[in-house]
């Protein structure tokens, strides 16, 4: 007996069959003449084949029907779809299962836009065919909304990134415990170290972007992962600029790496790169994630400035892009004009792993279709919450170069 034939075979099958009927057809259009015995034979049973795979895939319908599984294309999550939806306040269920889970993500805290996006790592999803019919479903090839992690160079040198938060976060800090030399019947002195706590805090990060009302009608992958990646972006470049910044402290946001300005290191050198990875190294610190970041202006003074007068040591970074044999990462957020003339850029060395970055809950994403109208554009303000800092002070060295 006869394997039956799933819902996708038999609609392929269809396909063929259409694609074969019209071919006959048009030969006979384009030469101008009737259709031959053959042809119409062939014709004939092509007919009775298509209206019996209808009635197959009416049968098989019924059966999946009653099972609960039905067959067809599922639609997966659009970010578009959603912005689209929001405007008019009506939302598909593909939208609204997303923004539920976005809304158990903020675990109570409040929000103000209309689309709440979990920031979530999801396997794509892809349905198997089984023989009596099975699902045919899209495969999503995108995540809802993809953490930060890929669009920050602090994931690149080794930070401690930790996502999907819900209350505030205290990491304890132990001193150590120390052992001390003693007489044959003294007492032990207490080495016992000190605990301390070391609090991070939600804070409220906002950025902007707009999507043209062109854009919002597309219905492609390209465009929705370039507009997921673009959200996604904004918010990395407003973390990181504030993460290696120097602006002065606030409770509205972390503290930069240059909120307190170091001494001036003035004009870099060999001896001033090997300074930092000493500091690090005498508080027994050299260890883990270890790398610099530095502003480009710096990496092109590295590659055009030799070791030593004679130039026998070679360049200051070497070909292989290591700096004192350490990895080296390059970014404009570094914060720049610095000291009293204006003219010295940041400079880090540290074991990355003992920065902490925390996100809570999902993106909050308000859609605004009025302010841009008459520009044919929706302004999107996306609304996320972050802390960051230094969880061990003696894994960071940090200067100023020119």
């Amino acid at each position: 007996m006869a394997k039956e034939k799933s819902t996708v075979e038999l609609k392929d099958e269809k396909q063929q069959l259409i694609t074969r009927s019209k071919a006959i057809t048009e030969a006979a259009k384009g030469e101008k003449r009737m259709l031959n015995d053959t042809e119409n034979t062939e014709l004939g049973s092509i007919q009775c084949r298509l209206a019996d795979i209808n009635i197959e895939l009416s049968e098989l319908a019924e059966t999946n029907k009653g099972k609960g599984t039905p067959y067809g294309t599922q639609k997966r999550f659009s970010l578009l779809r959603a912005i689209g939806e929001s405007i008019s306040g009506t939302y598909s269920d593909e939208s609204l299962a997303v923004i539920e889970r976005g809304r158990a993500q903020m675990s109570g805290m409040e929000t103000v836009g209309s689309l709440l996006l979990p920031v979530e790592d999801r396997a794509a999803v892809v349905a198997g065919t089984p023989a009596n019919g099975g699902n045919v479903i899209d495969t999503d090839l995108l995540d809802i909304m993809t953490p930060l992690s890929a669009n920050l160079i602090l994931a690149q040198v080794g930070a401690n990134i930790v996502t999907g938060l819900t209350n505030n976060v205290s990491i304890p800090k132990y001193t150590g415990t120390t052992a001390n030399w003693a007489g044959e019947t003294a007492s032990a002195e207490d080495g016992t170290g000190t605990f301390s706590k070391q609090g991070f805090t939600p804070k409220r990060l906002t950025a902007v972007t707009y999507i043209s009302k062109q854009m919002l009608a597309q219905d492609s992958l390209g465009v929705e992962r370039m507009l997921r990646d673009q959200i996604v972006r904004a918010i990395a470049a407003k973390l990181e600029s504030t993460i290696f910044g120097a602006a002065t402290t606030s409770t509205l946001k972390p503290d930069g790496f240059f909120t307190t300005v170091p001494a001036a290191g003035g004009v870099v050198d060999w001896k001033k790169i090997v300074e930092l990875e000493t500091k690090i190294n005498s508080s027994n610190a050299l260890q883990g994630n270890l790398a610099y970041v530095i502003h480009p202006s710096i990496l092109g003074k590295l590659k055009t400035t030799v070791k030593d007068a004679s130039g026998a040591g070679g360049f200051l970074i070497g070909d292989n892009g290591l700096l004192n044999g350490f990895k080296c990462l390059v970014t404009t957020n570094v914060a720049s004009g610095l000291q009293t003339a204006k003219d010295e850029y940041g400079a880090i060395f540290a074991n990355w792993a003992d920065y902490f970055i925390g996100q809570w809950g999902a993106l909050d994403l308000t859609v605004d279709p009025y302010t841009m109208a008459g520009e044919g554009q929706i302004k999107l303000i996306v609304n996320a919450y972050f802390d960051a800092g230094i969880r061990r002070e003696e894994s960071f060295a940090k200067t100023t170069w020119k």
